[in-house]
This record gives C-alpha cells, structure tokens and sequence, in this order.
C-alpha cells in the first residue's frame, strides 16, 4: 500500500515538473495525470490478479 502512495504522489509531481519545465497548458498536464492514473490502475490490476491466481492455485493444491 506504501508503495502505491508513493507511485501516486510520483505522477502528480512529475506531471507539475513537466508542465514548469515546458510551460505547457492545463490540458497537457490533465493529459499526463490520466496517463499516469491509468498506469497505477493498470499495475494494480495485474498484481491484484496474480494474487488471486495464486490464492486459487494454493486452494486446487489442498483439494487434491
């Protein structure tokens, strides 16, 4: 959970570096925080189901 708090405060604050480096507008930097949003979503899921594939791996094991 740590982890995921720190990957959040991460995409915000890259997103606010870029938008001072390059002077770019507000639809730039909304642009980057969905991205950065779905990353997050997209890496949670994948540990989320490998969890429960394991979990259902170690269930059919003891039925066994």
């Amino acid at each position: 959970m740590k982890q995921l708090f720190f990957l959040f405060f991460f995409v915000i604050a890259f997103g606010l570096q870029v938008s001072y480096a390059a002077a770019i507008g507000m639809p730039e930097i909304i642009l980057i925080l969905v991205i950065g949003f779905m990353a997050i979503a997209i890496m949670v899921g994948i540990v989320l189901l490998c969890v429960n594939l394991i979990k259902k791996a170690k269930a059919t094991r003891n039925e066994e």
